[in-house]
């Protein structure tokens, strides 16, 4: 799979930094993979659902939504242990970009 890592992602001059960025030169799809590693910080969750309203204000939809016109959001999660399922990240890489 080629990704970009955090490339810069600019939308009516704001610019955020999605953790990974991987464009499907065949479908014409991008995804923006963000991973949530400290959601029980609670600075850290303020600004990460900041970031997921702006995702949404400009059409990138999680991909339980169906994605959205400018892009599917993908978000993965550490476990409440601050562990990562590597089980459910492969998962993730099968379901998108098999």
């Amino acid at each position: 799979i080629e990704y970009a890592y955090e490339q810069p992602l600019t939308i009516d001059g704001i610019t955020k930094y999605p953790d990974f960025t991987v464009s499907d030169m065949e479908s014409g799809s991008t995804y923006y993979w963000e991973h949530c590693g400290m959601l029980h910080v609670p600075n850290y969750r303020r600004r990460w659902e900041e970031k997921l309203e702006w995702y949404r204000e400009h059409g990138i939809l999680p991909q339980e939504r169906g994605g959205g016109e400018n892009g599917t959001l993908i978000i993965t999660r550490d476990e409440a242990n601050g562990s990562i399922d590597s089980a459910k990240i492969a998962k993730v890489i099968k379901t998108f970009f098999s």
